[in-house]
């Protein structure tokens, strides 16, 4: 990292306090950008995290069979510095992006930041407002908490226009909770199948449950982040925990998805102690608050837990009531390892 040095910390700091301070409650958009220097320093250090959580959610969409095609035409929602794009383009093909943002500047910065990375994919900067053409991806991230109502309409009405959709958002209860609603609503009258993280098709088991329970996830950074001396500084001068990565996110397509008969989906992480481990698992049933106990008969179960950490996904699981009595990771890169 060279972006985010020394000159950079207080920009850096002002930065954070708009961004990172949300409380779930819709905030007017502030004059966040004064240059581009600020939108160079949000890049390099915030948007790389972000990056993370959708390199997370990318992976999730295509171990589950995400293939929206070729030439593909992309509108990325709330652009910021493009980052969700740039990671997009990375893994599909794309024949052009159009960068919308409420801030001009970062449109235009979003997209000449995709030219570079990708020359050969047309970008254009827009503001918020009507499309001609209906796209075929339709990105958005990190939006729910500073949008208005007619805005946040009109973005669920492009989504309605869209053959896939690919949404992610911060993983606090309250943002969750809203992108669970819009899930709902997207599937009952837009026709949309869920591709992920969902096994099922049928209503958010999260908000079926009690109000204390949302859909999230856990991002893992890179490695090198934790030997890399700028990221270690910063994140000690931010007051950033640099392996906290929590994240929400939808994945919707209009080809034909079904339920996954027998798949659950553990949310969030598990809750690991000496002699037993916590689990919430969603599946078409609903969501489970399961535990096993290392010394009762459930002690593999324990271990994959213990192992496994933020990495599992997708499971099948043996239960009694609430106990878990067996746990059988899906991806190969979920398996614990010894």
């Amino acid at each position: 990292m060279t972006e985010g040095r020394g000159p950079d910390l207080e920009r850096l700091r002002r930065l954070r306090d708009l961004f990172l301070d949300a409380t779930g409650a819709p905030r007017a958009v502030a004059a966040y950008w004064q240059s581009d220097e600020d939108l160079a320093a949000y890049d390099a250090v915030f948007a790389a995290r972000i990056g993370w959580k959708w390199d997370a959610a990318l992976e999730d969409a295509i171990a589950r069979g995400f293939a929206p095609g070729n030439g593909l035409h992309v509108v990325d929602f709330g652009c910021g510095t493009g980052i969700a794009a740039r990671r997009f383009a990375a893994r599909f093909d794309v024949s052009e992006v159009r960068c919308v943002d409420h801030s001009a500047r970062a449109a235009a910065f979003a997209a000449a930041r995709l030219r570079d990375e990708r020359p050969q994919v047309a970008t254009s900067a827009a503001m918020p407002g009507p499309h001609d053409a209906d796209p075929d991806v339709l990105l958005i991230s990190h939006v729910l908490d500073e949008l208005g109502p007619s805005t946040e309409d009109a973005l669920l009405e492009l989504a309605a226009r869209s053959k896939h959709v690919v949404w992610v958002e911060p993983g606090s209860r309250v943002v969750s909770r809203r992108l669970a609603t819009h899930r709902d609503h997207l599937v009952a009258n837009a026709g949309f199948s869920i591709v992920a993280p969902c096994p099922h098709q049928g209503p958010c088991s999260a908000l079926r449950a009690d109000g204390s329970h949302w859909c999230h996830f856990f991002a893992s950074p890179p490695a090198e982040v934790f030997t890399d001396g700028d990221w270690v500084r910063l994140g000690r001068e931010l007051g950033i925990d640099l392996r906290a990565l929590p994240y929400a996110s939808l994945v919707l397509s209009r080809a034909p998805s079904g339920d996954l008969a027998s798949v659950g989906r553990v949310l969030a992480r598990p809750e690991v102690s000496g002699k037993e481990a916590r689990v919430f698992v969603c599946d078409a049933e609903g969501l489970h608050h399961l535990a096993a106990f290392k010394s009762r008969g459930s002690a593999d179960a324990w271990r994959t837990l213990k192992k496994a950490g933020s990495g599992l996904r997708d499971v099948r699981v043996e239960r009694d009531g609430a106990k878990l009595r067996a746990i059988e990771p899906l991806h190969a890169s979920d398996q614990p390892q010894s």
